[in-house]
């Protein structure tokens, strides 16, 4: 996975994010900081890849229109992965807020990205302790940004800069705050497509491994249809080859109905698995899941 092209990716999410706040009702989640992260080079580089994703009628329809602030929402909210990421968001943090009221007390999120949580809930900073494991290339360019926009980092955010190709989650965490006796809430979101299926294996046993009994995983994953020729839809064919140009490909999915062994193999149990037709009766049709994309939880069955 390219560092950089990988923080675009992490930008541009912010970004659907932003738009969302701004524009849809009722507002699943709030962004309001990604606007001050984004230069205006990024923001053109961004629309060119999500135009890429469309069909050309669609395509050509959004490069027609003179106001180039309607034209990037318009590309936006057209874009397959708009419903996912704006969903996914929204469910991680309901299932975090029900953790939150049983006690959990620690928040790991793997593949953080531009994720502004800490910043949008300081009610929580004395009873929430926050750690955000990526890339270090990405992560880097995160603080960066967050300084340009004036942001302090709170107390309670750790930041923990990690190549998961390199060093386990459970070993990263050894430099921070963590206590893996204690239950913990960690997200994976956009993060296992571009992932092998031999790294993915691998980080599910280490969140396994590195949270004690009762602890709680939330990732979103695409069925294997979606790589395969003659299975997948056309939405899906599209925006895999805007992957695959980008240099940021989607390499791997989930059978679906092998997802509970393959958690199970990881020291964890499937709690809920929901496809399109499921978020969509939870959240409304409005915001989509992409074509073969899933939200699930997980949680902890062993002890470390």
């Amino acid at each position: 996975m390219d560092p950089k092209r990988h923080s675009v990716t992490a930008l541009a999410a912010s970004l659907f994010r932003a738009v969302h706040a701004r524009v849809d009702e009722p507002k699943l989640v709030d962004e309001p900081y990604a606007d001050r992260f984004v230069r205006e080079s990024e923001r053109d580089f961004i629309l060119e890849r999500l135009l890429l994703m469309l069909d050309p009628e669609r395509r050509d329809a959004i490069r027609a229109l003179r106001d180039p602030a309607r034209a990037f929402e318009t590309a936006v909210k057209a874009n397959p992965a708009y419903g996912t990421i704006v969903v996914r968001t929204r469910y991680a943090e309901e299932r975090l807020a029900e953790d939150l009221a049983r006690g959990v007390r620690q928040y790991v999120l793997v593949g953080a990205g531009m994720d502004t949580f800490a910043f949008r809930c300081p009610d929580l900073a004395d009873r929430l302790e926050i750690f955000e494991l990526d890339h270090p290339a990405t992560q880097a360019m995160k603080r960066e940004r967050l300084a340009l926009a004036g942001l302090v980092p709170p107390a309670n955010l750790h930041f923990v800069a990690v190549d998961l190709e390199e060093e386990s989650i459970g070993a990263a965490l050894t430099r921070t705050p963590y206590r893996a006796d204690v239950p913990a809430f960690f997200t994976c979101l956009g993060v296992l497509p571009y992932l092998t299926s031999e790294t993915t294996r691998r980080m599910l046993a280490a969140i396994g491994a590195s949270a004690s009994a009762g602890s709680e995983l939330v990732f979103d994953y695409l069925e294997v249809a979606a790589l395969t020729p003659g299975r997948a839809s056309a939405e899906a064919t599209r925006v895999a080859a805007e992957r695959a140009e980008s240099a940021e490909p989607w390499v791997s999915g989930f059978d679906p109905d092998r997802v509970p062994a393959d958690l199970a193999a990881a020291g964890l149990a499937l709690v809920e698995d929901l496809d399109g037709a499921a978020v969509a009766r939870r959240y409304g049709a409005a915001l989509r899941m992409v074509s073969h994309g899933h939200l699930a939880r997980a949680r902890v069955q062993g002890s470390v």
